[in-house]
């Protein structure tokens, strides 16, 4: 996992720009709902989508924001599944969070993280990192607990300079203190995403997914995100061809987490967003 790429093209003079892809403290981010959705009106976008993993508790508030800021919102979650051993994240957009079953789902899989933080941190304790769960706890601030709240305790406990050395050494998948996430396969999450109406798309193929595309469409994946923070030329091309090939929707995002890269340094046409509603009257 690396931060800090800025991408940002060249716009035609009154083109209208979103950034699909934002997390807030409803996660691992470290903006509020507010504060995301007014860095995005500060970036000249017209859209933001909200998307925070296993998560809906800053949509209520993004969505307020949105009138405050004159920034259009488009709801959304992450949902982190598993296949083959490799980490799937399904983006579902314009979703109706406000269904009972769906929450009470996404309670499971927050607790689940809690458990998975504590033996995180026992592991790292185990390796002589001595930082404890209750300062973890506190790095998420209410939020949904994930490994970016576990590196940030390391870096400010200076066990580790940044949270790419913390992910490199100790908490990427393989290393000695990750532990697997809860089990959910990119199908279920799909069919989640659908049970409630929203539109399923593959976040950042590049980390995983791409080799199972044919069988996530088959079970209605409905895009593909092409452009992000960490998507070079050659992928974003290579995205956009599967994206044509299959007839998938085109999004795209910073998939900014407010430390890493900023809010709008990824910027995709508003017409993208259109598409997306399209596909809902569908």
């Amino acid at each position: 996992m690396k931060w800090g790429l800025h991408i940002r093209k060249r716009s035609k003079i009154n083109e209208k720009f979103a950034d699909m892809h934002v997390h807030t403290r409803a996660s691992d981010g470290w903006l509020t709902s507010e504060e995301a959705v007014k860095r995005a009106k500060e970036a000249g976008l017209v859209a933001v989508g909200i998307a925070d993993h296993d998560s809906i508790d800053g949509l209520d508030a993004a969505l307020k924001a949105s009138k405050r800021h004159g920034v259009e919102v488009i709801p959304g979650v992450e949902l982190s599944a598993e296949a083959e051993g490799t980490e799937i994240h399904i983006i579902g957009y314009h979703i109706d969070w406000q269904d009972e079953q769906f929450r009470k789902r996404l309670r499971e899989f927050q607790e689940f993280r809690k458990g998975r933080a504590r033996q995180m941190v026992d592991k790292l304790r185990e390796l002589g990192i001595d930082i404890t769960y209750e300062e973890v706890l506190a790095a998420a601030g209410g939020g949904v607990i994930g490994r970016p709240h576990v590196a940030q305790v390391m870096v400010e406990r200076g066990y580790v300079q940044n949270p790419d050395e913390a992910f490199d050494r100790y908490l990427g998948s393989g290393k000695p203190a990750y532990v697997k996430k809860f089990e959910l396969s990119p199908t279920e999450a799909i069919q989640m995403i659908q049970r409630i109406g929203g539109i399923p798309v593959l976040a950042h193929p590049k980390f995983g997914g791409e080799d199972l595309l044919p069988e996530l469409i088959r079970h209605g994946l409905r895009g593909i995100e092409v452009y992000h923070s960490q998507h070079d030329p050659a992928e974003v091309s290579r995205y956009k061809r599967l994206a044509r090939e299959h007839n998938l929707l085109v999004t795209g995002g910073t998939n900014s987490h407010g430390f890493d890269v900023s809010i709008g340094s990824v910027r995709v046409p508003y017409k993208l967003v259109e598409k997306l509603k399209e596909q809902l009257k569908r």
